[in-house]
């Protein structure tokens, strides 16, 4: 079976993180970018055009325009018997009135679409259903911003040798606190050398410390997102039980690779509008299905 040509519609931030992933992918290629004023566009190798009608034949189309468009350019799709994939960020009954309206539309055109395949909603929400799934008697806790410790982070950068630095404050899987020292180094700087004088720092004496020498402290601040998802037994539940997912990542990129699991879903699912909560994980993997199952199961 040949690539399947996938269309994104908007070129922000999240338009070209799935033009940049699509490049790589060995069942889906990129067949162009759908923007406002198409002109040739720095280290994407695909046409920029208009409108979609100029792409020819595509499979999918991925939505990476925002929320207060997002209906209108589906159906312009849609209608052109077209899927799509769209992460608008909503949530509860509004995420449930653009789900229907999808819906009304993907059936009226006999077609599919994945509603919310993004971060949150996306794939956080995997996560907390299936926490809830496992301890259906509880309460959820989650926090997607790790907040940066501006006192600690200055006190990083007193050290000889570090040049920018980042603080951030996590719990580890016992409870107990972690704090976290992202450091841009002066060349030369020894990272071991720099973390043993960050331990000896009174300020850093009463939590346990984790150094992580990195490339750009401002680019990280821009991409990098932390989250901490927690799922407890309710009170008087003899089991105490607990489930815990940390996680450090690029919010735009996850997305992106949301989206293009989504868009291998598409040719396996009825006409209509589906959440990710609908779908089967092994349609994720599209043709790789077997592969994955065979590796994580």
């Amino acid at each position: 079976m040949g690539r399947r040509r996938v269309a994104v519609i908007g070129l922000g931030r999240l338009g070209r993180r799935c033009a940049e992933a699509l490049r790589g992918e060995p069942d889906l290629a990129l067949a162009g970018i759908v923007r406002r004023q198409p002109a040739p566009t720095a280290g994407l190798d695909a046409p920029v055009v208009a409108h979609v009608s100029e792409l020819g034949q595509i499979d999918a189309a991925l939505l990476c325009v925002p929320p207060g468009v997002t209906l209108g350019s589906a159906r312009e799709i849609l209608q052109r018997r077209t899927p799509v994939v769209e992460c608008a960020r909503l949530h509860g009954e509004a995420f449930l009135a653009h789900r229907a309206e999808l819906q009304r539309m993907a059936h009226l055109y006999k077609t599919r679409a994945v509603v919310g395949a993004g971060c949150d909603p996306g794939i956080l929400s995997l996560f907390r259903s299936q926490f809830a799934l496992l301890i259906p008697h509880g309460h959820t806790h989650s926090s997607l911003h790790t907040g940066a410790s501006l006192h600690h982070s200055l006190a990083a950068e007193g050290i000889e040798g570090v040049r920018k630095a980042l603080a951030t404050e996590l719990k580890s899987q016992d409870g107990t606190l972690q704090r976290y020292v992202y450091v841009e180094l002066e060349p030369g700087t020894d990272p071991a050398a720099v973390e043993r004088a960050l331990r000896q720092d009174p300020l850093y004496l009463d939590e346990e410390t984790l150094v992580f020498p990195v490339d750009s402290i401002a680019a990280l601040k821009e991409a990098n997102r932390g989250l901490l998802l927690e799922r407890h037994a309710a009170a008087g539940d003899p089991s105490h039980a607990a489930l815990l997912l940390e996680a450090r990542f690029d919010e735009t990129a996850l997305a992106a690779r949301v989206m293009l699991a989504a868009a291998r879903a598409l040719p396996s699912l009825p006409t209509g509008a589906h959440a990710l909560l609908d779908l089967p994980p092994a349609a994720l993997w599209g043709e790789q299905g077997a592969s994955a199952e065979r590796e994580w199961m």
